[in-house]
């Protein structure tokens, strides 16, 4: 297939309970004035997230990876093939509630050239806000977060900009890897995410790659849904990659405490 102005994608790892809504408000939301591509990359799911997707119409490609190497690894296996204007990394529990929010996203960038990345608001299923822009974290903002919510309140405000409002365009540290909408060449020459992160801050680490070389913006003219689950909080497992992915991090970008 030639160029197409928008490709998508989504990693999913058994993820049968909400794929099927994903992908249909996806498709369905996609302008009609853009070519697209979606792509459903998935991990080695166990359970039937795939026969949900190929029963759904759109111009889907479904790449079947085999292996669970992570959120990263999962992305950057289809770097080679897209070809597009604009990416976009969508986390497969994000609903677009209609047309008009891509629309947004994507006229911003045709008219902000300086621009990389962007991400939009991002609400939850009861419309309140999800304070997911984040300033670039320190080990001690990312000890208190895992601790308690009400650790250090002020400090935890904070890191995720609390103090902003949530309701102006502004450059970012840190944009949350739930929902990025990227110029894919910038993608390109960034290599796409590191993907020795399994997962959780490699999202941290791609923004400040993108503002080595370009902008990355939080864009709250537009917007999306998603149904977040905070799995870092419930599973030792989960708390385990959390420790490795900083430990990767920090290693990266310098170990910062305070």
């Amino acid at each position: 297939m030639g160029q197409v102005d928008l490709s998508l994608a989504i990693v999913t790892y058994n993820n049968s309970k909400i794929i099927e809504n994903t992908v249909k408000s996806v498709v369905r939301n996609i302008p009609s004035e853009y070519l697209y591509k979606l792509y459903i990359i998935d991990n080695d799911s166990k359970d039937n997230t795939l026969d949900l997707v190929r029963r759904i119409n759109g111009n889907i490609e479904i790449v079947e990876v085999g292996v669970n190497k992570g959120f990263g690894y999962g992305h950057n296996t289809i770097l080679n093939i897209i070809n597009s204007k604009y990416h976009f990394v969508v986390n497969p529990d994000i609903e677009i509630e209609n047309s008009d929010q891509i629309r947004k996203m994507v006229d911003y960038l045709d008219n902000n050239q300086d621009v990389g990345m962007l991400t939009p608001l991002i609400l939850s299923p009861d419309q309140s806000i999800q304070y997911l822009c984040k300033t670039n974290p320190t080990v001690f903002d990312m000890l208190i977060r895992r601790l308690s919510p009400n650790l250090f309140k002020k400090r935890q405000d904070k890191y995720v900009m609390k103090e902003t409002g949530y309701n102006n365009i502004m450059r970012l540290d840190y944009a949350t890897g739930s929902f990025l909408v990227f110029r894919t060449d910038v993608y390109k020459k960034l290599k796409g995410f590191d993907d020795t992160f399994f997962m959780y801050l490699e999202d941290a680490d791609i923004t400040r790659r993108v503002n080595q070389i370009s902008k990355a913006i939080f864009y709250p003219e537009a917007r999306v849904i998603h149904a977040w689950e905070r799995s870092g909080h419930k599973s030792f497992k989960f708390a385990k990659i959390t420790v490795q992915s900083m430990i990767i991090y920090f290693n990266k970008w310098g170990w910062k405490l305070l």
